[in-house]
């Protein structure tokens, strides 16, 4: 006879249905099945998935929903939270279409608790659809089930549900079925009889079904751990939900012929409609047998009509705009050049156009072009595309291809069909923007943001499984802490392309040894297996984006909005299902540095009256480098970390190639193989720069003869073997895949296409195994060349306008305080001081200003003689509960009018319909008030008569505008405040501190910084990061707040609010800690000694014992490090400073010999004493190891006076030692 499980809930049903989709398959498979349906609760987020891997298996899939319905005639409606459940299946395309119309609608217009559609939507979208009554919850059942709650909800007995059923089968027909189910549930058995009585009545064939949730029945108790997951809840909890039974499971054939053996036409019947869906199949896109159609580019003619132009076609426009494009960048191009530029304008246009892409590139070209317009910073490029010649002629990418070596085949390869990709990086800040532009430009519901599916992780899984079988936290945490930190991590190992993938099970033997010998922790490890992997809900793709230029785009995929996506419409489909149903994605992703940069750019306009075009700077700038080689790249773009730092030092990067190369190189991969020693070698001449035949040369000149390029393989395989570029990009994924067979016949292609070139056969196999072995690592040019022009950018800017360029820093991270923190402690190390806010100097956000009356030229080279008279400013924003509206208001004034001379010219002046104490209190704490003529103490003595006073001038402005007389004698009326002497010290930086967020012109700690210095394990809040798991570590606090707590189990444990120098932290501290605490003087600091734990991939403090200065003083703590490259040059000669300068001549340099282990606070203290002790004596810091000296030479000079200020480290006389 047959059956078929027609109402199944997948693993997309998020944590209510556990059927994996592999193990579905398999478990089908074994029981000789041969069709099945999903009906997920409301969506379809599966539905390729499922359909694909059934397909593989040879099953017959058949796609449908468990849809929810309600009875009001407004699909919206919320009058009532009653929904209804009904099964829908697509038993054709129409039948598909309609469901996924359905499905849209219900999240987009009737979404209240669940996604719902009414029947109205349903009669008029039920083409191609089967429909069955669903379980106790359809609508048919709810009316048979005479249950308390359900009369209650208008439940009306067995004619209610024969006019329901009656109802459907007027929408659908024979298309509509009555289900069936026994799960030994009392309420379904009471109405067993009357359903088959509706089906006998009404002509309503039945249908057996299992409700299956999961796939086996010994699977139960995973589905319980799984919900509870998904509710919160844990398995012990009397008020969760919970199933009454254990039967939804994938059943036999066997199973069902048993149970319902005195209705043998109800599993008959799943086979009919098993029947009924057989013929329908998805028309999938694949590159390599049924491409993806190219998307159009709607407004070709539109846009060409107004540029007087009588295109009609895509294609047509494309390269018209292309050809003009090129004319514009060849201005910039040696004339010689023009003819080879046209020739690769000529071929790419070829190539695009053969492969119908035009309305892709014009797409792309149109938003980039948008964003330039409305001023939002575009990247330069991002990806492959920036090696084509047409994307930088349409100024979608903004570097030269040809100058750089740039590929095009790289990104589109006439011999593979593959769909273009360009990503596109726009200012954080208003990337929203450009996407709303494409909705209102395209249609609302023909652009989606793109789905994702946050997943139960090796880590997650363990505390999420532990926090529902109530295993207490600690043991909960030391079990996840076993999973070992390594990218990708599984709980037991796999199978991947013949390799076996260890996972925790493997790498860590204490997992096996806590399963074995814990109880608790076996069931914990049973249920995180059979979890992990799981869907645990939807989100929202950081950057994708679809768009159909001709129907709205639920005719290819069904879209989801919910408050978690903040409103936007997504696709139900995931990114890796898109192109099988033939949409192409755009990826649009907010970059803050093109914030920072644009920024800074504006800083620089209004204070210069200069604009930069990055394009007309000289990249191979040598002050520009300097920086670089320094390891000074904190705000530089991509080169930020310690391992790029110590790279930029060892390399000595003197040109923008070597930017290029420091960005691909930088990676695990190169950094072990060797690559980046020899590439350093090579280039500082300490290794000869050997080419295996000469006609490497041109392609491995830039990299020392070096393969660093994925293209500079492609190069040579083109070069030395005669194979075509597309050929040659073919190779180069064949090499990316390690597929062993493919490479051997490539190899042979290779020497032979050599000797026929006339080429040795050997050295060209020998040269084969050197490509093999660098092919691993091979970066993308196009990607690290576009990337590295805003590496440069951001290098030239804090060249030339550090101040303005700090300031453009702190604004982008303004809405984090500890990296403000960190940002303005790094201004305050270089020299560059940063000023509260102010009304008559800030702006919005940070800014620069002149010490000086008089403004500094607008030159470059002004910033390294000036830097002294420059100042950055907080900006009014910087200021808790102020406003941006209100901030807006005062900065208008003061440019409108000039400088506010005191307190009553400001109230005169400013809109105080908008201004209250609340506004005004954290003006004056922070010092935004201040010189205008009274002191803080006494504006925050009397604020209610401040703002009355702007109150009353308000309304006095409003009442009496036309009495312009009266109003100017109101403006200067003054305040008869008696003057207040002001705060103290303490009071001004408590304040600050409640304003900003930090302290600005002083800090609690200031007076025992020397003291801090000197004691050894002393560590950072900010910097937790940086050390091992597990090290010890002291921190020395100045206690802000402590807040008493009690635990669910009866114990004293409190909250520590403490700031330290570098940020401030909320601290868990136990009862033993608050007890000494409660003894010691808190105006003083204190130091918590304790551990670094590593918690949900965050690095914590775990506080162990309290105790004084004095008491730190004796203690031995050593700081333990994460590992992190190392710089392998003994002789090399590093900069310490910031900013790297010429060194003047002196009769000798003083050196101070550290440990290579040394406290950063040390060197911290080291650096400090330096500035105090200034002389004319370069400064040399000495590290030696195994009978290497690493010296470091700061732009400092000192005077012998510092030796004994730091007489406790070793000092040398030495050489001079001059930079070049």
């Amino acid at each position: 006879m047959g059956y078929t499980h027609l109402h199944l809930h997948t693993e997309y049903s998020m944590l209510d249905g556990a059927n994996k989709l592999e193990v579905l398959a398999k478990r089908l498979k074994s029981l000789g099945m041969t069709s099945v349906a999903m009906t997920d609760h409301g969506n379809m987020f599966g539905a390729i998935d499922f359909y694909t891997k059934m397909k593989k298996q040879g099953i017959t899939p058949i796609i449908g929903i468990e849809a929810y319905l309600h009875n009001a005639p407004e699909l919206g409606d919320k009058s009532k939270k009653t929904r209804h459940h009904l099964c829908l299946y697509a038993k054709n395309e129409q039948g598909y279409k309609n469901l996924m119309y359905l499905s849209s609608q219900a999240y987009i217009h009737g979404f209240y608790y669940y996604p719902r559609i009414n029947k109205d939507i349903l009669r008029s979208h039920s083409e191609g659809l089967i429909c069955s009554s669903a379980c106790l919850a359809g609508e048919v059942n709810f009316h048979l089930n005479l249950s308390e709650r359900n009369v209650k909800y208008g439940a009306g007995g067995y004619e209610a549900a024969k006019k329901v059923a009656l109802e459907y089968k007027e929408i659908f027909g024979d298309d509509f079925y009555l289900e069936l189910m026994r799960h030994g549930i009392p309420e379904q058995e009471a109405i067993d009889e009357q359903i088959i009585r509706l089906s006998r009545e009404c002509n309503i064939k039945l249908i057996a079904t299992n409700d299956a949730h999961y796939a086996t029945k010994d699977d139960a108790e995973f589905q319980e751990v799984a919900q509870c997951i998904g509710m919160g809840k844990t398995l012990n909890d009397q008020n969760r939900m919970r199933h009454s039974v254990t039967e939804f499971y994938v059943k036999s054939q066997e199973e069902m012929l048993r149970i319902f053996a005195d209705v043998p036409q109800a599993l008959a019947n799943t086979q009919e409609i098993a029947e009924k869906c057989a013929g329908f199949s998805l028309d999938l896109k694949d590159e390599k047998t049924n491409p993806p159609t190219p998307p159009t580019f709607k407004f070709t003619k539109e846009y060409a009509t107004a540029e007087g132009l009588e295109f009609g076609s895509d294609e047509e426009y494309f390269i018209y705009k292309s050809r003009q494009g090129l004319e514009q960048r060849l201005q910039n191009i040696p004339e010689s050049k023009h003819q080879e530029y046209r020739d690769r304008l000529e071929y790419e246009i070829e190539v695009i156009t053969k492969m119908k892409f035009p309305g892709y590139m014009l797409i792309v070209w149109d938003f980039i072009n948008q964003a330039k317009k409305m001023g939002i910073p575009v990247g330069p490029g991002r990806g492959s595309a920036a090696g084509s010649l047409v994307a930088f002629c349409l100024e979608i990418t903004n570097i030269d291809p040809m100058r750089y070596d740039l590929l095009f085949e790289r990104f589109l390869n006439p011999e593979r069909v593959s769909m273009p990709d360009i990503d596109t990086d726009f200012c954080q800040r208003r990337r929203g923007e450009i996407i709303s532009y494409m909705i209102e430009k395209y249609g609302k519901y023909n652009v989606a943001q793109v789905i994702t599916f946050g997943k139960m992780l090796a880590k997650g899984v363990i505390r999420d499984v532990a926090r529902v079988l109530d295993m207490p936290i600690k043991d909960a945490d030391s079990f996840a802490k076993l999973i070992p930190e390594k990218l990708g991590i599984t709980l037991k190992g796999y199978e991947k392309d013949g390799k076996f993938i260890e996972g925790a099970w493997e790498l860590e033997p204490k997992i096996q040894e806590l399963v074995a010998s814990d109880p608790l922790a076996a069931k914990v490890w049973e249920f995180a297996l059979k979890l992990e992997g799981f869907n645990r809900n939807a989100g929202k793709h950081a950057a994708a984006l679809v768009l159909d230029s001709e129907r709205e785009l639920w005719h290819k995929t069904p879209l989801y909005v919910s408050e978690k996506t903040d409103g936007a419409i997504i696709t139900q489909y995931s990114m890796k299902y898109l192109e099988a149903v033939d949409l192409i994605k755009f990826d649009f992703l907010g970059l803050k540095t093109l914030t920072v940069i644009d920024d800074a750019l504006k800083i620089i306009a209004s204070r210069y009256d200069k604009q930069i075009d990055f394009l007309q700077v000289d990249v191979n700038d040598a002050k520009v480098y300097e920086i670089l080689q320094s390891g000074d790249t904190m705000g530089i773009f991509q080169v930020e970390s310690g391992m790029f730092q110590g790279l930029n030092r060892r390399l000595k990067p003197t040109n923008f190639e070597d930017i290029i190369a420091i960005i691909a190189l930088g990676r695990p991969g190169p950094m072990d193989s060797g690559m980046v020693d020899d590439f350093i070698n090579r280039k500082h001449g300490l290794e000869p720069i050997a080419y295996m035949f000469p006609e490497l040369e041109p392609i491995l000149k830039h990299t020392y003869g070096t393969i660093v390029y994925q293209e500079q393989i492609m190069q040579i395989v083109q070069v030395i073997a005669g194979f075509s570029l597309g050929e040659a990009d073919l190779i180069r994924r064949a090499m990316g895949k390690k597929d062993e067979q493919i490479m051997a016949d490539n190899k042979q292609k290779f020497t032979l296409g050599a000797e026929n070139n006339g080429f040795d056969k050997q050295k060209a196999a020998e040269l084969w195994e050197l490509i093999v072995q660098f092919a691993g690592y091979g970066f993308n040019k196009s990607h690290s060349a576009a990337y590295a022009m805003i590496t440069f950018e951001t290098a030239y800017l804090k060249t030339y306008y550090e101040h303005e360029f700090m300031a453009a820093l702190l604004t982008s991270e303004s809405n984090k305080i500890d990296k403000v923190a960190e940002y303005v402690e790094e201004a305050k190390r270089r020299g560059m001081e940063t000023l509260s806010p102010h009304v008559n100097l800030s702006e919005l956000f940070f800014s620069v200003v002149d010490s000086g009356a008089k403004q500094a030229d607008s030159s470059q080279a002004d910033s390294s003689a000036k830097n002294h008279e420059k100042k950055i400013v907080f900006g009014l924003c910087a200021i808790k509960g102020a406003g941006e509206e209100v901030m807006e208001n005062i900065i208008e004034c003061r440019k409108k009018d000039g400088e506010f001379k005191s307190l009553e010219d400001f109230v005169a002046r400013v809109d105080f319909s908008k201004i209250s104490k609340r506004v005004m209190e954290p003006l004056i704490k922070s010092g935004s008030l201040d010189n205008l003529g009274y002191t803080r103490a006494t504006m925050l003595q009397y604020v209610d008569e401040i703002c009355e006073a702007g109150r009353s001038k308000q309304k006095f402005d409003i009442e009496n505008s036309l009495f312009s007389g009266s109003k100017e004698e109101f403006e200067h009326v003054r305040f008869n405040f008696s003057d207040r002497e002001e705060f103290d010290q303490k009071s001004i930086l408590d304040y600050e501190y409640e304003c900003l967020g930090l302290f600005i012109s002083g800090h609690p700690l200031d007076e025992y910084r020397k003291t801090i210095n000197k004691i050894k394990g002393i560590g950072r809040l900010n910097a937790l990061g940086e050390l091992e798991d597990g090290s010890s570590i002291m921190l020395a606090l100045k206690v802000k707040s402590i807040e008493k707590k009690v635990s669910k189990k009866g114990n004293i444990y409190g909250v520590l609010n403490a700031i330290d120098l570098s940020g401030n932290a909320n601290i868990t501290i136990f009862e033993s800690i608050i007890a000494k605490l409660e003894n010691m003087d808190l105006e003083q600091p204190v130091v918590l000694k304790g551990k670094v734990d590593s918690r949900d991939e965050r690095k914590e403090f775990r506080a162990l014992d309290v105790l004084s200065l004095e008491e730190a003083k004796g203690e031995k703590v050593r700081l333990k490090y994460s590992k992190k490259e190392e710089d392998s040059s003994a002789e090399e000669v590093i900069p310490l400073d910031m900013k790297p300068q010429d060194i003047t001549d002196a009769s000798c340099a003083l050196g101070i010999v550290l440990d290579k282990n040394i406290d950063p606070f040390d060197l911290e203290y080291v650096s400090q004493c330096a500035k105090r002790y200034r002389g004319n004596q370069e400064l040399h810091i000495i590290i030696k190891e195994a009978g290497k000296n690493y010296v470091f030479v700061s732009d400092l000079k000192v005077s012998s006076a510092i030796r004994d200020e730091l007489s406790q480290y070793a000092w040398e006389e030495r050489k001079l030692i001059t930079q070049s």
